[in-house]
């Protein structure tokens, strides 16, 4: 189980990847999630611990298949939370 602000990190990441294939850069992460950059580098290593990304110093942040998963799980059930609140 992922905390919420784990799967708001993840889910970031996946937008910010769309335009970023090569990788996203942690500054781009914090402007997304309006968090400090130090915040941001700390929990890409706890990220990278879990093996939900791939993060190298300076080089930027990708999903890895297991971060991409859960990612996309949360996209989904924010969507299905959006059409149930209109009901």
């Amino acid at each position: 189980m992922l905390t919420e602000s784990t799967e708001n990190y993840l889910k970031a990441i996946l937008q910010l990847e769309a335009d970023r294939p090569e990788g996203v850069s942690t500054s781009a992460i914090a402007q997304r999630l309006d968090a400090q950059p130090a915040s941001v580098t700390g929990m890409m290593r706890k990220l990278a611990e879990r093996e939900l990304v791939n993060y190298e110093r300076y080089k930027g942040v990708s999903l890895t298949a297991s971060g991409r998963k859960h990612a996309l799980a949360t996209v989904r059930r924010h969507r299905l939370w959006g059409l149930l609140a209109r009901f």
